[in-house]
């Protein structure tokens, strides 16, 4: 895919997210972050040290944008960029790793997909709730939660990829 697709889904991701920090605040617990779609997306064979950049690059910006602590999706983008190669290996076998190109349900199927989302997110919220409430909050709220907002960014992004990623890139 082309790289103009990219920059397209990365400026109206960042856009759909600073809607979401500025204005709309649905619960606590819950933090929608949308814009580690780009990291899920990006080709397979986008070089690492090119993805941890853009994953830092992005997760700053959200930082700048957004009113919460500075760093943490700085932080959280680029421990996904980091696990995203091996996430994959996991999920899927050599020879079929081999012959990928981009990550969509059409490479991946939709339960690897799934699969990977959730992966990705628990990094994500791993690193994010870990750097925002170490010693805050009682270890029960913490990992409700991690669940919570793992489940409902998981929905969201299947959601965004299922619509948008099939508009953008078919």
């Amino acid at each position: 895919m082309s790289s103009v697709r990219y920059f397209i889904l990365s400026i109206f991701l960042i856009f759909i997210q600073l809607l979401i920090s500025g204005y709309v605040n649905i619960w606590p617990m819950l933090y929608v972050a949308v814009f580690p779609l780009l990291l899920f997306v990006l080709p397979y064979n986008t070089n690492s040290i090119s993805l941890i950049f853009i994953a830092f690059i992005l997760g700053l910006l959200i930082d700048v944008i957004s009113d919460g602590v500075f760093g943490l999706n700085a932080a959280a983008c680029v421990a996904v960029a980091f696990f995203r190669k091996p996430s994959l290996h996991l999920l899927l076998s050599k020879s079929a790793l081999e012959n990928i190109s981009d990550i969509n349900e059409r490479s991946l199927g939709m339960s690897k997909l799934i699969l990977l989302n959730l992966i990705l997110y628990a990094v994500f919220f791993l690193f994010y709730i870990g750097l925002d409430g170490v010693g805050y909050y009682s270890f029960l709220y913490t990992a409700v939660r991690f669940l919570i907002n793992v489940l409902v960014n998981t929905i969201i992004i299947l959601i965004l990829e299922k619509t948008l990623i099939k508009q953008l890139f078919n």
